[in-house]
């Protein structure tokens, strides 16, 4: 899950001249992302590595990333 969500980050970044600053997930991705950072111990540094922020809605078929405005820091808070 890493290493696909780190292509779709590199596919637009390359494509829109600018980095996404979200990726939308559900519960089912954020988990297997999770389980590849076993080290990891909370929400922000998951932040913090995949440099986007994380988005999560069960409506959220394949991971996607986009840029959006939006006032919070972080969408998701653990």
């Amino acid at each position: 899950m890493l290493s696909h969500i780190v292509n779709l980050v590199s596919t637009y970044e390359h494509h829109n001249g600018s980095r996404p600053n979200v990726v939308y997930m559900n519960e089912t991705h954020y988990g297997h992302l999770r389980e590849e950072l076993p080290g990891v111990r909370d929400h922000i540094d998951v932040v913090a590595i995949l440099g986007v922020d994380i988005a999560l809605s069960d409506d959220v078929v394949r991971p996607q990333v986009a840029t959006v405005r939006f006032a919070a820091e972080n969408i998701l808070v653990s």
